[in-house]
């Protein structure tokens, strides 16, 4: 993620989010908004972004968000999202790994990411 956050800064997050499809799955996406006070429009259009890989535009488009207002929210995720990762001892890391890996690595990220995902649950 430290990767990811160094490049937006000098890169438009949605352009990279368009070329390289989404780029968090639902459970990094609960930890990413845990601790955030977000409108249910405002989460739906992050969700759609981040974790479906919809385009910007679109997303605009059928919420009627000003763009400006979409990009702070992202940036904003995904901020936290770090914090969220750096407090509770993890790191977020994208990799190219064998297929057969994948199984794997599914597990051990919901071996780490459930016990977060559930304690923001159960305080709501």
């Amino acid at each position: 993620m430290h990767f990811l956050l160094e490049h937006i800064d000098s890169l438009d997050i949605f352009k990279w989010i368009e070329d390289h499809g989404p780029i968090m799955n639902d459970k990094q996406f609960s930890l990413a908004i845990k601790g955030l006070r977000i409108r249910a429009k405002s989460k739906d259009a992050a969700y759609r972004i981040l974790v479906l890989g919809q385009s910007r535009q679109d997303v605009i488009e059928d919420t009627g968000m000003q763009k400006a207002a979409v990009s702070q929210l992202i940036n904003n995720i995904l901020k936290n999202l770090e914090e969220q990762l750096n407090k509770n001892g993890l790191v977020y890391q994208q990799y190219v790994l064998p297929k057969h890996l994948k199984p794997v690595i599914d597990a051990l990220e919901d071996e780490h990411l459930n016990s977060y995902v559930k304690d923001s649950k159960a305080k709501k």
